[in-house]
């Protein structure tokens, strides 16, 4: 970028920087990339509560006026449900 000057920089800021890594290190992204690939959602399976099939289950706390409250959060993984489900107790 000194020999360059202000052209230089320009050039350079429009690069990519992933492409600045070695042959080593872009292969190890492509296996990272590839093992992450099929995984499923993170977190816990269970039933879902529209059609009994596999959802992804969060669940956590909310704050609220004078208690926290809890929920719980379904995203059903089967291809002809596809639902969405929030509950609060």
């Amino acid at each position: 970028t000194i020999r360059r000057g202000a052209a230089g920089s320009s050039e350079l800021a429009a690069q990519d920087p992933r492409e600045w890594a070695s042959a080593e290190v872009k292969a190890q992204r492509e296996e990272w990339a590839s093992a992450s690939a099929g995984r499923g959602p993170e977190g816990e399976i269970r039933p879902c509560p529209e059609c009994d099939g596999r959802a992804a289950f969060v669940s956590g706390s909310s704050a609220s006026f004078k208690m926290a409250k809890a929920y719980a959060h379904y995203t059903c993984l089967e291809p002809n449900c596809g639902k969405e489900t929030h509950v609060t107790e």
